[in-house]
């Protein structure tokens, strides 16, 4: 595969074709995880990343993408950093 952060633009159909130039076909089922930023500059952001998967596996495929947010948790639980009982709510 070319180096998608050689410094161009990442574009969808860029990335189609990279990703494409791997294997990845229409119907597959594929597992992603990545960080955007290793991607390179990416017109569009993770918008564009997961566009050209959709478009690249088609109607049939299936897309796999683990998503993390710390604006889901509960910071009661939270231990590096904690977070003071009085910060729960």
């Amino acid at each position: 595969m070319t180096e998608i952060s050689d410094r161009q633009l990442v574009t969808n159909s860029r990335l189609q074709r990279e990703l494409h130039s791997l294997g990845v076909a229409s119907g597959m089922v594929l597992i992603v995880h990545s960080s955007l930023s290793s991607l390179g500059w990416v017109c569009g952001g993770a918008q564009t990343v997961i566009e050209a998967l959709q478009q690249l596996l088609g109607q049939q495929g299936t897309l796999v993408m683990p998503t993390h947010t710390t604006h889901l948790t509960d910071p009661a639980g939270w231990r590096n950093p904690s977070v003071p009982e009085s910060w729960w709510e």
